[in-house]
């Protein structure tokens, strides 16, 4: 009785959302993007997932964030999809790239952290970027502490709402609403500067801090039907 019960407020349910030119349509669910680095990989449960804000902090120069970097752009090259990158400090090395990775790359210099929060915004809402990609290394300290929560709340939404993948890259800890935190721990010497891509992800070393690897399978979204 109590299932019946059910199914006839469901039906009741869509009838008037039918009524009112109202449709349920399932979430978008999330896609996984290996990372390139094999245990990073296997504690993210496969690797980045899309519909998720993900904070990788460095916790000193040279250990690793631009072979990560690189390997991600690698992966959407792989799937034959666009990437931008909003280089908060313009430091971003175009020389340090295979060629190959920079044809679907969209590079956005920017000066400042305040800019640069500014262009992901823009990005997160383009429906054509399978990665944004948002480097706020180098910036000025001052500035990242100028950026409020709810900065970063409205990204993390957008990045909620859209398919895309969304990595920010920051000097330290910083993103309260970052889903998945990871910090780089171990600083590469001098003897890894003729590593090769692969190489350099192998010997990364990572502490995840968060993780909540949600899937977008709650509630249908409600949308008002097209005439």
């Amino acid at each position: 009785m109590a299932t019946a019960g059910r199914e006839s407020e469901s039906t009741g349910l869509e009838e008037a959302l039918d009524g009112l030119g109202v449709e349920r349509v399932a979430p978008t669910e999330s896609k996984i993007l290996g990372t390139g680095v094999d245990s990073l990989d296997e504690a993210l449960e496969g690797g980045l997932r899309s519909g998720l804000l993900t904070e990788v902090a460095e916790s000193a120069v040279s250990c690793g964030v631009q072979a990560l970097l690189l390997s991600l752009l690698a992966g959407m090259r792989r799937a034959q999809q666009f990437a931008a990158l909003v280089d908060g400090a313009d430091r971003f090395d175009p020389q340090s790239a295979h060629p190959e990775l920079l044809e679907h790359l969209l590079w956005a210099r920017c000066h400042s952290a305040g800019e640069a929060m500014k262009v992901a915004d823009a990005l997160l809402r383009d429906e054509n970027l399978g990665m944004v990609l948002l480097d706020l290394r180098g910036c000025e300290d001052r500035e990242l502490r100028r950026v409020k929560s709810a900065d970063w709340y409205r990204l993390q939404r957008l990045a909620e709402r859209s398919s895309s993948f969304f990595c920010v890259f920051t000097p330290r800890p910083m993103i309260p609403s970052a889903q998945v935190r990871t910090r780089l721990d171990r600083q590469f010497g001098i003897e890894s500067m003729d590593a090769s891509l692969g190489e350099l992800c192998g010997g990364i070393g990572f502490e995840v801090l968060r993780k909540r690897m949600r899937e977008r399978d709650g509630f249908a979204q409600l949308v008002r039907k097209r005439a």
